[in-house]
């Protein structure tokens, strides 16, 4: 299957004053003109400024369904532009929904694996000025989602996604939003998601702790 991207984004972290609010951060990306190199961690244009909580290799990518942002137009009654939830790609017919957690998608040079959906960061209410969108995010699971770089190369905005491998775990990047937000005690289905070879190990680290709290 073959997606359009509809943009490439990148940005190097800056500090930002939203509001009175000030904020070093590489939240705020834009669409690039030129070709972009993706690396393991990330492309070599971009940048985190929490290396805590954003960034490494099984958060080398994030990707936002361009399908969500009729949703927050309507929502807000405002234009959200490209690339408006801090995503390196924005993609044309694929929601959290519509793929697996272990999917093999080739774009450009570059081969990328899913790894996790992403977990929604207070930031996005910063940047937009918005202080219930994080909230909303959380609520509907228009979060996006994480790759992993299996092959290394230059990416362009002209590129198309193309999936070369579906996962034989039929578990979408929603279902371990869902179960991370709003399905906290289920014990079988974090059993059963922390098994998924190609889950990121962060999320996994999450899923035990919890079973253990629950007396696993």
């Amino acid at each position: 299957m073959i997606y359009e991207v509809i943009s490439l984004n990148v940005g190097k972290p800056q500090t930002y004053k939203f509001g009175e609010q000030i904020l070093h951060t590489g939240f705020v990306k834009k669409p690039a003109k030129d070709a972009c190199f993706l690396t393991k961690t990330g492309f070599k244009e971009d940048g985190q400024a929490d290396l805590k909580n954003h960034g490494g290799e099984e958060k080398a990518l994030l990707m936002y369904s361009e399908d969500h942002y009729p949703y927050w137009k309507n929502l807000y009654k405002q234009n959200f532009t490209y690339p408006a939830f801090g995503e390196n790609i924005t993609v044309k017919g694929l929601t959290e929904k519509e793929l697996y957690i272990g999917d093999v998608f080739k774009i450009g040079e570059a081969v990328i694996q899913v790894a996790q959906p992403r977990q929604p960061c207070y930031k996005i209410a910063v940047y937009h000025q918005l202080k219930d969108i994080t909230a909303v995010v959380t609520n509907t699971g228009y979060s996006g989602y994480y790759f992993r770089v299996l092959q290394e190369g230059e990416v362009s905005n002209s590129d198309k996604l193309e999936k070369i491998e579906e996962s034989y775990v039929k578990v979408t990047p929603f279902d371990i939003f869902e179960c991370l937000f709003h399905d906290r005690e289920n014990r079988d289905r974090m059993e059963e998601y922390r098994s998924i070879p190609a889950l990121s190990a962060n999320v996994k680290n999450t899923l035990s702790k919890r079973i253990r709290k629950l007396g696993g």
